[in-house]
């Protein structure tokens, strides 16, 4: 499917999500994943589709470390 910008793209896969109705359940990203080779372009995307999803966002750390 060629699309000529990244916000057709996005409206392709994710159209239905409306930021305004309650999120959609885990399993409706089983089967809608855009690959990037560049970190960049993946952290674009993703701030965009998270710009969609109602609620607030939330931050959540870990360690990778033993303490």
């Amino acid at each position: 499917m060629l699309r000529s910008t990244l916000d057709d793209l996005l409206n392709s896969i994710y159209g239905d999500i409306d930021p305004y109705s309650p999120p959609p359940p885990p399993d409706y990203f089983l089967n809608r994943m855009i690959l990037s080779a560049r970190n960049e372009d993946v952290d674009d995307i993703n701030q965009r589709i998270l710009d969609r999803l109602p609620g607030t966002e939330s931050v959540f750390h870990s360690v990778d470390s033993v303490i």
